[in-house]
């Protein structure tokens, strides 16, 4: 059979056999995690379909998304394409980029294969990546990012390594040229006609912490662009919510994956230590109707953020760049309060926080202006602070990719610091937050190589139990 690929595969009507769009329909169909969710509450689901499909029927037939192939060979054999997707002609001159042996290979893969996910974990380069990848394709490119300080972060690196201005489309510029890093949520907005011209443009599209794809602003978006390369980069593509495989569905097969290991033995990362500090938080939990109050207590309690509070302000005064992360706004200006008046130069780094002023925070704490930074999920992904040595969990979490991130801030060598601990505080007292404990264990002991450990230490016990 023949099909037509740009953005996206489009196969006319008629082509496939009932019986073999009906099965290409099943494998394209995914259980639908708002739907889950709301059944788990008890709340109602009307509106909400059951399963998310990605096969759509259109007026002259069927479209699936580019990364798809495979499934629609697997219904109906081989499959010859008439292929229209955009390789501008313009060449952008630049300069060459050094590059380590794994991520040359994935710039390689991608040459070769024109699309796929590079699997890089924290601090291993995954930029770089990206970077070399325009400049060995030399083509106009496309960077989507989901916040202004990962655009900002791509815009240094692009300057430093490129010798050349990349446009903004985003927090109130609306640039374009033949380098753009375009925030996703300003995209979305645009009028059907304006975001179709604006997307043929580019020959690469590079998609950062892409495991993020399944959120529709993403996919709608890269669904809609027709750059011959695609070129998605994360550290973090296993989903709790069960997407996962939209990463392949829409920016193609895997091109590469660097386990940890590989990169300590390489001397790129460094092993941090794991250390679980118990506390005496109490909480009658019953169910999960109970788990918002429970979260609101836990972040109120006034002996659980002494606790918090003195281990932040021993390291910080011992000469350590410290980073508390919480999952409540109040709980991190709270936290940043009570150090500030103990004398230790803390700051949250929130939604509430002007987003002119956050760049502003992260370079005090590079200088070491700043000697703790409290903040929400903004420092899960993207945080670019190599001299951070300590950090802190004051907010309980079981999601694998969120704990792979917490982790992976540690991993960055740095001359100025001689080790980086990884503090847990651990609520055994509540049985549902330990089980989320157990979770975070479990995953030490994947990526660390220790053992899990025995149960942890009263808070009164010191030091701390070393994982």
């Amino acid at each position: 059979m023949r099909a037509l690929v740009d953005s996206a595969i489009h196969i006319k009507r008629g082509v496939l056999s009932p019986k073999a769009e009906a099965m290409l329909e099943r494998a394209l169909s995914f259980p639908n995690p708002a739907y889950q969710e709301r059944r788990r509450l008890g709340v109602s689901t009307y509106g909400v379909p059951e399963r998310l499909c990605f096969l759509a029927r259109t007026e002259h037939g069927l479209q699936i998304p580019r990364g798809a192939v495979s499934e629609l060979k697997r219904v109906n054999g081989e499959v010859c394409f008439d292929d229209q997707r955009q390789l501008p002609t313009e060449s952008l001159r630049l300069p060459s980029v050094s590059l380590r042996d794994y991520q040359a290979e994935g710039v390689k893969r991608l040459l070769r294969i024109t699309q796929g996910t590079v699997v890089i974990p924290c601090g291993g380069g995954k930029t770089r990546v990206g970077v070399g990848a325009i400049s060995a394709l030399q083509t106009p490119t496309l960077i989507l990012v989901h916040t202004l300080d990962l655009a900002d972060q791509w815009r240094d690196r692009i300057r430093a390594q490129l010798k050349t201005e990349p446009a903004i489309v985003g927090g109130g510029e609306a640039q374009e040229g033949p380098i753009t890093i375009a925030v996703v949520q300003t995209l979305i907005r645009w009028e059907r006609e304006r975001l179709d011209a604006f997307l043929c443009r580019f020959g690469l599209l590079i998609v950062d912490e892409a495991h993020h794809i399944a959120a529709s602003t993403f996919h709608q978006i890269v669904d809609r662009c027709p750059a011959r390369y695609r070129l998605g980069l994360t550290a973090t593509p296993e989903r709790e919510d069960g997407l996962t495989p939209l990463l392949k569905l829409f920016l193609g097969p895997p091109l590469l994956q660097v386990p940890h290991q590989q990169l300590v033995d390489a001397g790129v990362l460094t092993l941090p230590e794991v250390q679980l500090i118990e506390t005496d938080f109490k909480f009658a939990y019953r169910s999960a109707e109970d788990y918002p109050a429970l979260m609101k207590a836990l972040a109120s309690d006034v002996g659980r953020n002494a606790l918090i509070c003195e281990r932040v302000e021993t390291e910080a005064r011992a000469g350590n760049l410290c980073l508390v992360l919480s999952g409540r706004v109040g709980h991190c200006h709270h936290i940043a309060q009570v150090l500030h008046e103990r004398g230790v130069r803390a700051a949250a780094l929130t939604s509430k926080v002007r987003k002119a002023r956050r760049p502003e925070l992260l370079e005090q704490a590079r200088s070491g202006e700043l000697q703790v930074l409290v903040a929400t999920s903004l420092a899960d992904e993207g945080l670019d602070l190599p001299r951070l040595s300590r950090v802190f969990l004051a907010f309980p979490s079981k999601a694998r990719g969120r704990t792979i991130q917490r982790i992976g801030r540690l991993m960055r060598p740095h001359p100025d610091k001689e080790g980086a601990v990884l503090y847990d505080f651990v609520d055994r007292k509540v049985p549902a937050l330990r089980r989320q404990h157990l979770a975070r264990q479990k995953l030490y002991a994947e990526l660390i190589r220790t053992p899990v450990s025995n149960p942890c230490p009263t808070s009164g016990s010191k030091p701390a139990f070393d994982l």
